[in-house]
């Protein structure tokens, strides 16, 4: 029989998308920790047993995100050798993923700056390591390092990423319709800012 600490921790963690999803829909500003007791289910007095802070959870979601798109880039690189195809391969893992994170995106996007100090030296960071991982093959496009406004570019285009399917869920196009213009998109943005072919 589980003991009641682990069986509240079971029901945190059961629940956690609900804050998520709070932050998401309401802005992390908005948001107090009483409301997250609430949409959680926990008792406003014992939020802090399962939440260190309403800032460390934000960074939680933020880290989530980012560890599982470092993680795609990594499988990419290891199947594909060949760098159009590695490119490729990110850009579609990256677009899966807003399926089952689309939330996460809108936090990482919208909402990294209200983290401070360490963590979000840690979010810039996370986020700085994904640049690199799609930086890698666009050089090997380029067949050169890329200068400043060509990193710049790769932020423009993680960002780009990052929301095009929001954007594209509220035009309204089919999914299948949807996906093929966020891929000319993209490795339009990529060609003309890094002046592919």
């Amino acid at each position: 029989m589980l003991d009641v600490t682990t069986a509240r921790r079971s029901r945190y963690m059961e629940n956690r998308h609900l804050a998520l999803a709070l932050f998401a829909e309401q802005g992390y500003g908005q948001v107090s920790m009483r409301d997250l007791a609430a949409q959680l289910g926990i008792k406003a007095g014992s939020i802090y047993h399962h939440v260190e802070s309403k800032e460390a959870l934000l960074f939680e979601f933020i880290e989530e995100l980012y560890e599982q798109l470092l993680e795609n880039a990594d499988l990419a690189a290891r199947v594909h050798r060949e760098p159009a195809a590695r490119l490729a391969a990110l850009i579609d893992a990256h677009l899966a993923l807003h399926e089952p994170m689309g939330l996460h995106f809108r936090l990482a996007e919208l909402e990294a700056r209200c983290l401070s100090g360490e963590r979000l030296e840690q979010a810039r960071d996370l986020r700085a390591a994904y640049e690199a991982a799609l930086l890698e093959p666009l050089q090997e496009l380029a067949d050169q390092p890329l200068d400043a406004a060509g990193r710049g570019a790769v932020a423009g285009i993680v960002s780009l990423l990052n929301q095009l399917p929001a954007w594209l869920d509220a035009s309204g196009l089919p999914t299948e319709q949807g996906q093929e213009l966020m891929q000319r998109m993209i490795l339009g943005t990529v060609r003309g800012a890094l002046r592919l072919p």
